[in-house]
């Protein structure tokens, strides 16, 4: 299933907030009132925070877990998750599996409809899995999983029955489903369908984008014709806010709703009296972690030895307990602590200088002109390291991994970049070292991370680790319908990826948010997956009438949500790949 990719530093950008609407005087402290409180409400505006623009609206080439977002709420998965991440009903009211685990038969919900008024049908499912695979496509994110699908014997029987093939059986193929979001066949089938759809989206989902201006915001209104459960939010803005500060200045003006919050603002605020009567904190872990990927095409890190070297420079308990106080925990592989697939016995390599030091000498490099960086062969141990802009932490991070590195004569140059620009370096693999984030699925399965055939643009590989062994590990284990035995095998590779080190895995951080208590239903996901992005999660927020500020012009100054036409501000330049 999808990696997203996060930025562990979040983007800088200045953000003008739109003025605030005066609120209406408290209402009187009635039995009704209250009772207002708990019962969800139809209708209402939420202000709510996009770290970091979107990279495309088309599901399939999305790249980002912001891309992500916005698709949860215009387009519907063909299979929903739920809260504890199991599979319910999307897209599709029914399936079966044929007894080999290679035969998935979809019923579809002959409700459902696209943005535009016309039905969803088998055939835009097939066009969009028969996209996914498309080499053209670039679909990084979601390709991989889908590796084994068996185009031609895949059909769609009838408008509202779709028979999707394998060539193999694959243990956690069910919630790879959920990756897949229909788009219409007759308007995705022509023209250019990596470009042209980037900003007009034409979805399955409760909402509709009625306007985009790029790297501002955009927003969304609930169709009036929507086929399933409608949630009970009108309209969602998204407000596109790239510095950490400023959004938490933003939320707590009541320009916006929710935001994650740094560790830093966490620990300052949580227990104030004054905010806590207008805003709500959580903490919680999630499937993520923060990671420095190492590009192993490139000379300086082709070694594991130097990659194990320079993971010794990483002071942890540093990073634990003086920049996150205690809410984050220690990662050594591909698998956080929580997840079945976390092989225990696995070893974290230790902060420790002298023996880095030690296993530089051995790969031949020393200090030999005594200014105090290690050289080899007349060249010095120099390299940039990738950061995305904006977080404190992030930054303190790179501070404290830059010194430890410099302790052993390891010089690290930080170079600070705009996060989608950063992206798109990394994963056309012109770069030497990147601190990002992963966002996990619900299944294990790290194929598209590590697996020598998902090289960008076909993958997520962009490290470009390749290990035989690795290969046929991950190989097995996603076809292993055994439990155990998929236990085992996840077990070892956990071993030999750790031993390789193409990453040095930092933390898992803990996540902490605030929002408005004028925002209801809020509940966290007991997968793992958070607030949002799981059914129905942020589809069952809601928000009492008499606390109502965001709202957009009422329908007797404006066209209804149904009669009012999208407008999207496209972008004025294409960065270069």
């Amino acid at each position: 299933m999808r990696r997203l990719i996060t930025f562990v530093i979040i983007l800088t950008l200045a953000f003008a907030c739109s003025p605030r609407e005066k609120k209406a005087p408290p209402p009187a402290n009635t039995a009704a009132t209250a009772a207002d409180d708990e019962t969800p409400q139809d209708g209402g505006t939420i202000v709510r925070r996009l770290e970091a623009d979107v990279t495309s609206l088309n599901p399939v080439v999305a790249s980002s877990l912001y891309d992500r977002r916005l698709a949860f709420l215009i387009f519907s998965p063909l299979v929903h998750i739920d809260t504890d991440l199991r599979p319910i009903p999307g897209l599709a009211d029914s399936w079966e599996i044929s007894p080999d685990g290679r035969l998935y038969t979809f019923k579809l919900n002959p409700k459902a409809t696209f943005s535009d008024g016309t039905p969803v049908k088998a055939s835009d499912v097939l066009f969009t899995i028969r996209k996914i695979v498309d080499p053209a496509s670039e679909s990084v994110q979601i390709a991989g999983n889908f590796e084994h699908f068996d185009s031609a014997n895949s059909k769609a029987v009838d408008d509202h029955t779709l028979v999707v093939a394998f060539r193999h059986a694959q243990a956690s193929q069910l919630l790879r489903f959920n990756d897949v979001m229909a788009v219409p066949e007759r308007i995705y089938s022509k023209g250019n369908f990596k470009q042209d759809f980037t900003n007009t989206p034409i979805g399955s989902g409760p909402y509709k984008l009625v306007r985009r201006v790029p790297g501002q915001e955009l927003v969304l209104e609930r169709r009036a014709d929507y086929w399933a459960k409608p949630p009970y939010l009108q309209t969602i803005v998204f407000k596109v806010i790239n510095d950490n500060n400023t959004a938490w200045n933003a939320l707590k003006r009541g320009d916006i709703d929710e935001t994650a919050l740094q560790s830093e603002t966490w620990f300052r605020e949580q227990d104030n009296p004054q905010l806590k009567r207008r805003l709500e904190f959580r903490r919680f872990y999630t499937l993520n972690y923060n990671y420095v990927g190492w590009n192993t095409r490139d000379p300086l890190f082709a070694d594991k030895r130097i990659r194990q070297a320079l993971t010794m420079c990483l002071d942890r308990p540093a990073l634990i307990n003086d920049i996150y106080r205690g809410t984050a925990r220690a990662m050594n592989g591909p698998f956080t602590p929580g997840e079945w697939a976390y092989n225990p016995a696995v070893r974290t390599i230790e902060y420790d200088p002298e023996g880095a030091k030690r296993a530089f000498a051995s790969a031949g490099w020393l200090d030999t002109n005594g200014d105090g960086v290690l050289d080899k062969n007349g060249k010095p141990f120099e390299f940039d390291l990738i950061l995305t802009s904006g977080s404190s932490t992030g930054a303190q991070f790179a501070q404290l991994y830059q010194a430890g590195m410099r302790s052993v004569g390891v010089k690290a140059n930080i170079v600070t970049m705009e996060g989608t620009a950063a992206i798109q370096r990394i994963l056309a693999g012109n770069f030497q070292a990147a601190y990002l984030g992963w966002d996990l699925d619900p299944d294990p399965d790290p194929y598209t991370l590590y697996h020598s055939s998902q090289f960008p643009p076909r993958g997520q590989n962009f490290v470009f680790y390749k290990n035989p062994e690795a290969d046929r590990l991950l190989e097995t284990a996603r076809l292993e319908l055994d439990f155990d035995e998929r236990v085992k095998q996840y077990h070892r590779f956990h071993e030999v990826v750790a031993d390789d080190q193409p990453y040095t895995w930092a933390i898992q951080v803990s996540l902490k948010w605030g929002f408005t208590n004028r925002v209801k239903g809020v509940k966290e996901s007991r997968g793992g997956y958070g607030l949002v992005m799981w059914y129905p999660g942020e589809l069952d927020w809601w928000i009492p009438q008499n606390q109502r500020r965001h709202e957009q012009p009422t329908a007797a100054a404006a066209p209804a949500a149904a009669e009012r036409k999208p407008v999207v501000v496209p972008n004025e330049k294409k960065p270069a790949r």
